[in-house]
């Protein structure tokens, strides 16, 4: 396969024989280099100024789990790039909701996927198509745009003004000691409302906080 444009692309995966052999097999079909980065790697760049993701970013589904995704989303808001998304290795009979996290999802390869099929898909998604099941399609599409829709919950609602200004910078993707910084308290102290927060939405973590805030506060309150 060959591009008339050139890419930056990366693989996020840890680094291991497997993945370096994957690297070079999809290096020969879309013939381009593959760059292999592993969350080490992105905790290691930490505020350089470079970043380490390019305009395609395959990620391996088992890779990343809900308490080692804000590594990812971090670089990601870092980089201010809108990278396209492709999860690979995804489990067949996987539920919509576990890919709604990816905020630029435009491909999806299962865990049966030879390397044929995968390198037509990244073809298209290279041409700017989409490669997703009609249904992951339909389910995504109908999540961000009922996020678009929802009316404030009440839980929300009694939320104290301290809560839902973190809830806000949280949905902005800063992190502990942005928001600290931005309100003038301590980390600490934003450690504590986010554990109250967390309880008060039933959130186990900083992604179910953010697929909760989705689902109950409405877009005008986000911004």
């Amino acid at each position: 396969m060959s591009t008339n444009r050139t890419y930056n692309i990366t693989l996020l995966s840890d680094i291991s024989m497997q993945s370096k052999l994957f690297k070079d097999s999809l290096e020969r079909g879309i013939e381009l280099e593959v760059r292999l980065v592993s969350l080490s790697d992105l905790e290691a760049e930490g505020n350089a100024n470079t970043t380490m993701l390019g305009d395609y970013v395959l990620i391996d589904f088992n890779y990343l789990n809900d308490s080692n995704f804000e590594t990812y989303n971090q670089a990601r808001l870092a980089a201010n790039i809108n990278a396209k998304e492709i999860v690979i290795n995804c489990p067949k009979d996987v539920a919509s909701s576990q890919l709604f996290k990816w905020r630029n999802l435009v491909g999806v390869f299962y865990v049966e996927d030879d390397i044929s099929l995968l390198l037509k898909g990244m073809e298209k998604v290279m041409q700017d198509e989409m490669w997703l099941s009609r249904k992951v399609a339909q389910d995504y599409i109908e999540h961000f745009r009922c996020a678009n829709t929802v009316t404030t919950s009440q839980v929300y609602a009694n939320l104290t003004k301290r809560e839902k200004e973190i809830m806000r910078l949280l949905g902005h993707g800063a992190s502990n000691l942005q928001i600290a910084d931005e309100l003038f308290v301590s980390e600490n102290t934003v450690k504590t409302h986010l554990h109250n927060i967390f309880k008060k939405i039933n959130a186990k973590n900083r992604l179910q906080a953010l697929l909760w805030a989705n689902n109950n506060i409405a877009l005008e309150e986000r911004v």
